[in-house]
């Protein structure tokens, strides 16, 4: 096989062109091509570098381009130059906020992910690491300094007392009396030498607050304790969680030695989050390390209250906070219809201070980009090419250079729209003898985007921490756009006013009986790692089900929140397992379904700000709308078993598993990839899960329930699925079986079949079927 045939076979395994949004500017994965909006990079970076020379002086940036002018890509660049200087300042890309009532936690918590976020794929070094690295350096030279002038001290003194004492003590003293007594400074002086030795971690901590708190007596001492102890690893988690204005547990505030904030307010919260804000920019002015903050994909500032956030934020860094530079990426047709009105001109004119312009590609930058991509696969040790000859300006292959320059020179042409037109150039090429596809469809073009932003996050699943407010973005998504086969129908859905609990809506649901009923539903999304909070939480759902025994009550948690098993948090588990007896649901999701997600809610991010986009017949381009986002919902994820987790709570809110409190706890199941729950399993009553085939019920009876019992609670019934009908001639019936550890309540997959029927303490193994009914 020679090299343009390796090239052909790369990229149908790899295509370089499939997407045309950057999504995330952490993820490096393309070269860029200097050329493309320098002039407006290079006046970016005279500002950043004028804010590195004097960190406290008050500025921000304001950058207008239109849909795919490249607003992320030079977010990436700039980041990028970053890395290529050494880091001379920290970096933080800011998403679009939901929760305006935690602007400043919401704030605190993205600048603490991205200065937490490894700098470079192949270190675990993070921004945190440097600019604690430049602290412990100042300590550590201003130890030896200290060290080093007494010892000075002590030899001039050793000197002064030569010179001056010698011949009296030489003359009243016997020769071996007079050495041991000239050197006994000089031996004790070695001897603390000696002793001293390199300072220890512990020591090197402890100097460090000492010298920080002398320099800037306003930053208390928890706040540096918990900077400091993000270098130890066992400590590492829980300090990134302090640091980042979260609750913590008892137990991890007495590992750092801080208060766990339980019982702070949230306007205690939000004031806690602006004072950390404010400490950590004292430091990056001392260490000339200034933060450049980007926030992009405004469109999603939907709502006055999201502008007016976006306002404080900025405002915030920019008069009140140290060593911050905000800058703010919009378009410029956006930014006079909404941000104009909304923002106050004190904000309006620090971002109009410094402005610069986004501008299309001419043909040679556009023909940059497409031999760029290529490069990136072509230079891949993977495809075995030997001869990628990535530095020639003519090597387009398989592309006709004269044709792609033809079409380029026509007119200026952004890059996403030179991205798009080359995939859809490539795809003809590799694939000549498919049908011609005169334009992508946007449910395909929504279908690809997705999978890709869900690829992306499970690459990298840490960079995407546990965050309460784009789960419930997807949750909304996904209860807006039900489509019409679902079985329910949602006649509201609102906003709760109790921080407690996300969403609350009334469904109009078609039972299995055909007969319509309505029913209230609350969904309480919670990713707090305090007890308290968790508890309050559960207690939300308890109450909702008491008052309305028709209800649904939905308690959803990224698996990372695992809950403790008992005998930690006791009563936590007690009051979970209370919850699911009364029939409240208890959804845990497992990374793939997380990141399915999380996936969804960055789609609709992107959407909104027109990042999206098809090429039509006419080889124009134009965004995806949000109606069309919408049908996507409705055809792709409501209908794709990708999603269980989402289908889970659609089989619920149709009433098809369970119906009340009796049978609140047959909708527990495990999903193809983890189980949904992990709270108690060995102190609550007995749970039931309907066995189902793949052709309905059988013998045409009732549900048939396997029995399971437990190492020392009460009998455990699990859902039992076969995969062609009824089982009583004795054929084995395989059952995906999330079964507990001891009594710990952590669940794992396990297929259960025929076998010896043997258990041990603590785990289970095979259980085997008999030839007759399984009815009991």
């Amino acid at each position: 096989m020679n090299d343009n045939e390796k090239k052909i076979k790369a990229l149908k395994e790899e295509n370089p062109f499939t997407s045309s949004s950057v999504g995330d500017p952490w993820e490096d994965k393309y070269p860029d091509v200097r050329s493309i909006n320098e002039r407006a990079f290079k006046e970016i970076a005279q500002l950043i570098d004028q804010k590195t020379k004097s960190p406290s002086l008050p500025c921000a940036g304001l950058v207008f381009g239109e849909v795919g002018s490249g607003k992320t890509h030079l977010v990436g660049r700039i980041l990028k130059y970053g890395r290529q200087t050494d880091f001379p300042f920290s970096f933080a890309y800011v998403q679009p906020i939901e929760d305006t009532e935690q602007t400043y936690r919401y704030l605190l918590r993205e600048v603490i992910v991205n200065l937490c976020y490894p700098i470079n794929p192949s270190s675990d070094v993070t921004q945190l690491d440097i600019i604690l690295e430049r602290i412990f350096k100042e300590v550590s030279e201003q130890s030896s300094q200290t060290f080093r002038n007494s010892g000075i001290r002590r030899l001039k003194n050793l000197k002064i007392r030569g010179l001056n004492e010698w011949r009296t003590e030489f003359r009243d003293s016997s020769v071996p009396q007079f050495l041991s007594s000239s050197f006994k400074d000089l031996s004790r002086m070695v001897r603390d030498v000696m002793r001293k030795g390199p300072l220890s971690p512990e020591e090197i901590e402890k100097r460090a607050i000492s010298f920080i708190r002398v320099k800037f007596p306003d930053i208390p001492k928890a706040f540096l304790k918990v900077l400091f102890q993000y270098q130890s690893p066992d400590k590492r988690s829980a300090a990134m969680e302090w640091l980042r204005g979260a609750a913590i547990d008892d137990e991890d505030a007495a590992l750092l030695q801080v208060p766990s904030r339980l019982r702070y307010s949230p306007s205690l919260s939000e004031q806690e989050s602006r004072n950390i804000l404010n400490y950590l920019g004292v430091l990056l002015l001392h260490y000339g390390q200034p933060l450049v903050i980007c926030f992009d994909r405004l469109e999603n500032y939907d709502t006055d209250e999201k502008i007016r956030s976006l306002g404080k934020m900025v405002e915030f860094l920019v008069d009140k906070v140290k060593a911050m530079l905000p800058l703010v990426f919009v378009r410029g047709q956006q930014w006079e219809e909404k941000f104009t009105k909304k923002l106050n001109q004190q904000v309006i004119t620090r971002l109009r201070t410094n402005e610069f312009q986004l501008k299309g590609c001419n043909d040679n930058q556009a023909l940059g980009i497409v031999r760029t991509r290529l490069a990136s696969v072509y230079g891949n040790p993977k495809f075995g090419i030997r001869n990628p000859n990535l530095q020639k300006e003519d090597d387009l292959s398989p592309f006709d250079k004269e044709k792609l320059t033809s079409t380029f020179k026509m007119r200026l042409h952004s890059p996403r729209q030179v991205i798009m037109l080359a995939n859809q150039r490539l795809k003809q090429i590799l694939y000549p003898d498919a049908e011609p596809v005169e334009a992508v469809f946007p449910l395909d073009k929504l279908q690809d985007e997705f999978e890709h932003q869900y690829t992306l996050i499970r690459a990298d699943f840490n960079r995407y921490q546990p965050d309460r407010s784009r789960l419930k973005r997807a949750l909304e998504l996904y209860l807006r756009h039900n489509s019409p086969e679902s079985g329910f129908e949602l006649e509201s859905l609102s906003q709760s006013e109790d921080k407690y609990v996300d969403i609350r809506c009334r469904i109009r649901a078609a039972a299995q009986t055909s007969e319509v009923s309505h029913l209230d539903a609350v969904f309480i999304i919670d990713t707090e790692l305090n007890n308290s909070y968790v508890r309050a939480s559960v207690k939300r759902g308890i109450d909702f089900l008491e008052k309305d025994g028709n209800g649904k009550a939905f308690y959803i948690r990224d698996a990372r929140c695992a809950i403790p098993p008992p005998p930690k948090w006791k009563v936590t588990n007690e009051m979970l397992g209370k919850f699911r007896e009364i029939g409240g649901k208890f959804i845990s999701l497992e990374e793939a379904q997380a990141a399915r997600w999380y996936a969804l809610a960055l789609l609709n991010y992107a959407v909104k700000e027109g990042d999206v986009t098809i090429v039509e017949a006419n080889n124009r381009t134009r965004p995806v709308s949000q109606e069309e986002l919408a049908a996507f919902v409705q055809e792709k994820i409501h209908n794709s078993r990708a999603c269980p987790n989402f289908q889970h709570i659609s089989e619920i809110l149709r009433g098809q598993r369970g119906q009340g409190r009796e049978e609140g706890r047959q909708s527990e199941r495990a999903t193809d990839n983890g189980p949904t729950d992990n709270g108690p399993t060995d102190n609550g009553p007995t749970r039931q899960l309907e066995l189902a085939t793949d052709n309905g019920p059988t013998d045409n009876g009732p549900t048939r329930q396997l029995e399971l019992a437990t190492d020392n609670g009460p009998t455990r019934q699990w859902e039992l699925a076969t995969d062609n009908g009824p089982t009583d001639n004795g054929t084995t019936r395989q059952l995906e079986l999330a079964t507990d550890q001891g009594t710990n309540g952590q669940r794992t997959n396990k297929a259960v079949g025929t076998g010896n029927g043997q258990r041990t303490k603590g785990q289970r193994t095979n259980i085997p079927t008999d030839n007759g009914p399984t009815d009991n």
